[in-house]
């Protein structure tokens, strides 16, 4: 029987991230998988708050390799030369049985800055790599073992182990995902999964995609199409094209394809494999047919069947469960590893204040439950929004505003955290992230946010309803946009029909000034360090 402080079921980015954040603290961590390294997993694309919080775990708790893969460059030199780079999410609305119109795009440049580019991750190279490092600070690693049993108590818990094996561990951190062996053991699921959005999915890795750029004349977007994570959009669903072979520095030719489809307007056909189901996509999108009229898929296609599902609850009496294993949204804006890591960067300073009490009681980690289903029910929203909106690209153009004012406000918080910790070296700066009043929502500390957010997802779902055409809710959704102190105004969020939502550099120093100057007053405290700090904080990133 071998004791632990802290079981870890679950090696995915994730699992191997806590692991190796306590390891590195001194807490004796086991860490099970039923899987071996390398492996395939979801999960492709990294957004702002996700690599800032990666950036940020790094500096607080001295574990260099998260700040390696927080970057494009900082992942070819240590960790991989098989991920792609992601300067901007692109955004092609098809419609059925015609060629595609190059009008109706919309795209979001993501800024560079000193950082540069954020990346498309091989997870197979990064989740062994943060694995690896994970057992390098002295984690006790189990792979291709599967938990057999598993008890909690008010004493500790006991993990047995298919193999035989039996640890004993004073909490335990469930990162499984869908799997969890916590939900099932204590019958957790919600059934059925209380989340509005109901999608599927069929996906695989292929070779010999065409780049967008290749296929069809510019539409005049800052970027070219395939050096982002590029969305095609339709009525019931969306397609992902990540490439991983978008750079000259890339050794692999792989490209990440998967169709996320409504399973209300699209269900799942029995007998349709998902080979029949891609051909029968693509006979009728004609333009997307000619960027895959090469490609060849590298594993068979996968089929799921609901993507999403939910739990009743996510923390116990010595247990948690991660993000992934507490619910599940959809592949939609590359969220899942920000919340990931949300949940991380919220649970170990409560994990590390619980050892040295040695109370692992379910309130200690009270806040993390919020934490995990607003989280959760939020992103349901902006997602479920976004198929409604799909039926109408000007309604679409109007509603990814409020995914890009939810994004812009996730980077404002977590960068401006950041920077001012560095600054100032002083862990109470870190509190402020969970200092506002609506935890897991995308801006905690401004409650007008959240009133807006609902309000426009009223009018998305009165649409749904048929109480409201297209054309006015994009009046609506104008109006509510528009103005107001949860409105930054370098954002011009009340020209929602734009197609560019601009994420350069030149908008963030403007948003800086706002902060400081006419921002609310709840999130001046995002804005106080001073921008000089920014090369300073990247040089360190790219050096660790």
């Amino acid at each position: 029987m071998t004791h632990v402080e802290v079981m870890v079921l679950g090696s995915g980015i994730g699992g191997s991230t806590v692991a190796a954040i306590l390891a590195r603290q001194g807490v004796s961590v086991g860490i099970v998988d039923a899987a071996r390294h390398p492996r395939f997993a979801l999960g492709e694309s990294t957004i702002g708050e996700t690599s800032f919080l990666l950036r940020l775990l790094a500096a607080r708790y001295d574990v260099p390799e998260l700040a390696q893969v927080s970057t494009s460059g900082g992942i070819r030199e240590h960790a991989s030369r098989r991920c792609g780079v992601k300067t901007n999410f692109g955004f092609v609305y098809h419609r059925p049985g015609v060629e595609h119109d190059p009008y109706e795009v919309t795209q979001c440049s993501v800024s560079e800055g000193p950082f540069g580019p954020e990346s498309h991750l091989m997870r197979a190279d990064i989740d062994q790599y943060l694995f690896e490092a994970a057992v390098r600070y002295g984690a006790t690693a189990r792979e291709g073992v599967r938990v057999r049993a598993i008890d909690i108590t008010d004493a500790g818990a006991t993990v047995e182990l298919d193999n035989g094996e039996v640890f004993t561990a004073d909490y335990v951190v469930d990162a499984t995902g869908r799997t969890s062996v916590l939900a099932d053991r204590y019958g957790l699921r919600d059934e059925p999964c209380r989340f509005r959005t109901d999608s599927r999915t069929i996906f695989t890795h292929m070779r010999g995609v065409t780049p967008y750029d290749a296929v069809e004349e510019s539409s005049g977007q800052p970027n070219p199409w395939h050096q982002g994570t590029l969305h095609h959009l339709f009525d019931g669903g969306w397609l992902w094209v990540i490439p991983f072979d978008n750079h000259d520095a890339s050794e692999s030719d792989l490209v990440s394809v998967g169709l996320s489809l409504d399973t209300r307007r699209f269900p799942k056909r029995d007998g349709v494999t998902p080979e029949q189901e891609w051909a029968d996509f693509l006979s009728r999108y004609p333009t997307i047919a000619r960027q895959f009229a090469g490609a060849t898929s590298a594993f068979r296609w996968i089929s799921t069947g609901r993507t999403q599902f939910s739990s009743r609850q996510t923390v116990g009496d010595r247990w948690i469960l991660m993000s992934h294993a507490a619910g599940a949204i959809d592949a939609l804006f590359s969220r899942g590893m920000a919340n990931t890591m949300a949940v991380i960067e919220a649970f170990v300073p409560r994990l590390l204040a619980a050892r040295k009490d040695r109370d692992f009681t379910a309130a200690r980690f009270a806040y993390l439950e919020t934490l995990n289903q607003r989280i959760l029910e939020n992103n349901d929203k902006l997602i479920a929004g976004s198929y409604i909106a799909f039926r109408d690209f000007d309604l679409w153009r109007a509603w990814s505003k409020m995914w890009y004012l939810a994004w812009n406000f996730g980077v404002i918080r977590i960068a401006g955290t950041y920077y001012r910790y560095l600054e100032t070296g002083d862990e109470r700066v870190l509190d402020r992230l969970h200092g506002g009043a609506l935890p897991g929502s995308f801006c905690p500390d401004l409650p007008a946010a959240q009133v807006q957010f609902d309000a426009c997802f009223d009018v998305m779902t009165q649409v749904e309803r048929g109480e409201l055409d297209p054309a006015e809710a994009v009046t609506r959704l104008a109006y509510l946009l528009g103005d107001g102190e949860a409105s930054p105004e370098p954002l011009n969020l009340h020209d929602v029909l734009r197609r560019w939502h601009d994420g350069s550099a030149e908008t963030q120093r403007l948003i800086h000034q706002w902060g400081r100057t006419v921002g609310p007053a709840p999130l001046r405290q995002f804005f106080e360090y001073d921008r000089a700090t920014i090369p300073i904080a990247a040089q360190r990133v790219l050096s660790a």
